[in-house]
């Protein structure tokens, strides 16, 4: 069988630059070193080659000082308390070295984001550990030999142009080893203005968030047009109608912003009764007859969000419609499903802890539950922290 080699094209798809660097053909080498140390026979080819150039690029990262492998530990640690997602990192790991549990963080990411017909990955799968192991000699080998590519250092924290800002938020954005498996499915679809309002990256994080953390002095980055968007103005008609709203809700329901309903009859008289809106086809949602299990939620500032076909996997202790043995089939869709759940909602689930169901064996798994956050936000992106 012939030999499978990865080549510096590959490499450089990747990287900033067209140019071959002086360090890139180092980097080129560990890559092909990992590719043949690489077993995970369930990775199609092309994504077996992808992953052994991400774990190369990371080294790179790491020894470089483009920052970000940091910015992704940096915010994590942020959110959760812990530099890493499912797995307790060891006591002699280290944030600006090379670490197993980094390994395999980054198979499970390329595994998970990979674009083939698959479930969702245990990232506490044993090929993963397996595959972390032995790719660790590799990498600890690099760290302390390999070149730093002199092209990375710094840069982040300047652009001499508007032209040179668009090539390094364009990189950023779906083209780094970090980046690159979360935008597969969508960049060719992605406009260039759109770039800014869609979350990427592991942590789903906004180019301007991106751009925050990576350079030392961000408010140069300010001076890009669209980078840092705001909010959009909301007219004062539709801002009296969601107060009146938010008032005829909650004074229904004691106070309580979700409320539970059975069927689109019980829906309806919702809508009618409740917040007193005209008995048409234009206010009673007749598009929604055939489900069932219905959450509405109210905000003063929102409006109304509504959800179907969803209640019995929300353990709210107000919740009638709540039924364990559905939810146990059902409610780690909740964080893994685009458009199943509306972001607000589901934030306010997984913040309460009411998806205590949310499983991907059946059973009870507690880096579900310890994590549910991050996962809703590596695979939903833009549909959990979109607004």
């Amino acid at each position: 069988m012939k030999k499978s080699i990865l080549y510096p094209k590959e490499w450089l798809a990747i990287h900033p630059y067209t140019a071959v660097r002086p360090s890139d053909a180092y980097y080129v080498t560990l890559a092909n070193e990992l590719l043949a140390a690489c077993t995970l026979t369930e990775l199609p080819e092309p994504f077996r080659r992808k992953l052994c150039l991400y774990v190369a690029a990371y080294v790179e990262d790491v020894v470089s000082g483009l920052g970000l492998w940091r910015c992704f530990t940096k915010e994590h640690t942020a959110l959760y308390g812990k530099p890493l997602p499912f797995r307790k990192v060891s006591a002699d790991w280290l944030s600006d070295e090379v670490n197993e549990e980094d390994v395999a963080f980054l198979i499970w990411n390329t595994w998970q984001k990979a674009t083939f017909s698959h479930g969702f990955v245990s990232p506490l799968h044993p090929d993963i550990i397996r595959q972390a192991a032995a790719f660790l000699p590799l990498v600890e080998r690099a760290y302390e030999e390999a070149p730093e590519n002199e092209a990375l250092a710094g840069f982040w924290d300047t652009f001499a142009t508007k032209e040179e800002a668009e090539r390094k938020l364009t990189w950023l954005f779906g083209h780094t080893y970090l980046t690159e498996p979360s935008m597969q499915p969508y960049i060719a679809h992605v406009a260039p203005h759109d770039r800014f309002i869609v979350p990427t990256g592991p942590l789903a994080l906004f180019l301007h968030e991106w751009t925050d953390r990576l350079a030392a002095d961000p408010s140069r980055w300010k001076e890009v047009e669209g980078l840092y968007t705001s909010e959009p103005e909301v007219p004062e008609r539709v801002k009296e109608q969601n107060r009146r709203n938010y008032e005829l809700f909650t004074a229904h329901t004691q106070g309580r912003e979700v409320a539970y309903l059975p069927d689109y009859e019980a829906l309806r008289g919702f809508l009618t009764g409740v917040l007193q809106w005209p008995d048409d086809d234009n206010h009673t949602l007749p598009q929604f007859r055939a489900h069932r299990n219905f959450v509405l939620l109210v905000n003063r500032e929102k409006g109304i969000l509504l959800a179907k076909d969803v209640a019995a996997c929300i353990a709210d202790p107000d919740n009638p419609l709540y039924r364990p043995e559905e939810a146990r089939r059902k409610a780690f869709r909740l964080l893994t499903e685009e458009m199943l759940c509306p972001p607000d909602l589901l934030h306010r689930c997984i913040a309460n802890g009411w998806l205590p169901d949310a499983s991907l064996s059946g059973e009870a798994d507690s880096w579900v539950q310890e994590n549910a956050d991050f996962i809703a936000r590596h695979t939903l992106l833009y549909y959990y922290r979109g607004d």
